[in-house]
């Protein structure tokens, strides 16, 4: 009975510079002794050879006379530099820089319009505010009769001291 032994996958990957004679004398006596025994390793280069075979028949493509023009100049063109503006990580970075300027500029904006709304815009209560030591003390002010009165109690701080006392008891 025929031992069934068949090609390696590295003896398969090897089929092809087998049949070219290509291999080493090492690779090509091991794939000699697998197809003299065993008929399915034989089928299987039989098939490969027929393979080629059938593409001999296939017309060649022939190139056309600019073929070496152009592949010289595509080759020549991937060797040039890039222009910075046309780098990835350039656009990439233009683009960032772009988003930061718009939320700078927003952001300045914004400052800006609480800035001027804050210090520019009269609220109602800012008036109350400026006037709080007089309307705190508003009660005395209306029981003083004369501007003399007011002109005594400034050069003399103890009255005001004692007036103060007699209201409080």
């Amino acid at each position: 009975m025929e031992k069934l032994s068949r090609l390696t996958t590295e003896d398969r990957d090897n089929l092809a510079a087998y049949l070219d004679g290509e291999l080493d004398e090492e690779s090509t006596r091991r794939i000699e002794s697998v197809l003299a025994q065993s008929t399915v390793a034989r089928n299987d280069v039989e098939m490969l050879a027929r393979t080629y075979e059938a593409l001999d028949l296939l017309p060649r493509p022939h190139a056309t006379e600019d073929f070496t023009e152009r592949t010289v100049a595509t080759a020549k063109l991937e060797t040039l530099k890039k222009p910075l503006s046309q780098q990835l990580w350039f656009q990439k970075a233009r683009r960032v820089a772009v988003l930061l300027a718009w939320g700078a500029a927003m952001l300045l904006m914004a400052t800006c319009g609480y800035a001027l709304t804050y210090h520019w815009i009269d609220r109602p209560n800012d008036v109350l505010l400026d006037e709080l030591p007089m309307i705190q003390n508003l009660d005395g002010y209306i029981e003083i009769d004369s501007v003399e009165f007011l002109n005594r109690l400034s050069a003399e701080p103890q009255l005001l001291e004692e007036m103060r006392a007699g209201e409080q008891e």
